[in-house]
């Protein structure tokens, strides 16, 4: 079953530092807390609109799991934040951020996400541009969408990852968003226009770990049970990892060199015709690239 695209649910609130941690020590110690919206606010010390904008992301980025009138932490979730086994507690790895970007991007189902990340090859576009790209995806996918609701998710968009936009959301709402280390969008002023501009190339803090974690979720989600993908492939089909990374061919292909250095069970080679590809040299290698994600 499809899963509808989200353009609102956020409350026109980013995601702040300090948030993931304290949501997964709430959650983990009262799997019902949202099912009570008063002692949630008790809880999180948040406001209303607060709490359901932390719960929001929280499913978006693929921390809870529901259970009924529950929700519990995922793996993914433990892994990064549980207090003895997490291994970044407090999400201070830009390595964490690039596995958090790639969660939210290939599962959050986020209408702006799924423009900006998957439709969009262009290094710059204009806000207003993007805008509308952004409601006609919604037209294909669920139907109209108000403008107010169309301009604060753009807005939300852009805090997470590009700064704090005075135009449409107010200054407490400015406190930054920690995706915004990685780089991935600025604004700047142009004629009439805000650009945004999304350059394609190396990524600070993509570390090999972050990397095999990123690729091995890719093969084992759209490549199956294939033992080669194409250099292109990773870089220009539907949520390949250089899409969603924007990283430019050279910069693909370092990681990947990387990682094969790392995890021996892969290697690149030419394919004959002028192109490369992805090898895994063993039935095992999955495995392996596993070990390295870790």
């Amino acid at each position: 079953m499809s899963v509808r695209e989200a353009y609102s649910g956020h409350e026109s609130f980013a995601l702040r530092y300090g948030w993931l941690p304290k949501l997964y020590d709430a959650v983990a110690d009262d799997s019902k807390l949202f099912a009570d919206e008063d002692a949630a606010i008790a809880r999180l010390g948040l406001g209303k609109n607060m709490v359901r904008a932390l719960r929001f992301w929280g499913d978006a980025f693929g921390l809870l799991a529901p259970d009924g009138r529950a929700v519990h932490p995922t793996p993914l979730a433990t892994a990064i934040l549980d207090p003895v086994h997490g291994r970044d507690r407090y999400v201070e790895k830009t390595e964490t951020l690039w596995q958090l970007h790639w969660a939210l991007t290939t599962r959050g189902h986020l209408g702006a996400w799924n423009v900006v990340f998957d439709e969009i090859s262009d290094p710059e576009i204009s806000r207003r541009h993007l805008t509308n790209m952004v409601r006609q995806r919604a037209m294909r996918t669920r139907g109209e969408i108000s403008p107010a609701t169309l301009s604060t998710h753009v807005a939300v968009f852009l805090q997470c990852y590009a700064g704090s936009d005075q135009s449409e959301l107010v200054l407490e709402d400015t406190l930054g968003c920690p995706l915004q280390e990685l780089r991935l969008c600025r604004l700047v002023e142009g004629v009439g226009d805000q650009i945004v501009k999304m350059p394609r190339g190396p990524k600070p803090g993509l570390t090999v770990a972050a990397f095999a974690h990123i690729l091995l979720d890719h093969w084992r989600n759209r490549l199956g049970e294939n033992r080669t993908v194409s250099l292109r492939a990773l870089l220009h089909e539907r949520f390949a990892p250089g899409k969603v990374l924007k990283l430019d061919e050279a910069a693909l292909l370092d990681r990947l060199e990387a990682m094969c250095r790392a995890v021996p069970s892969f290697a690149v080679r030419e394919d004959g015709v002028g192109g490369m590809h992805l090898v895994a040299l063993r039935e095992d290698a999955l495995s392996h690239l596993q070990e390295a994600a870790a």
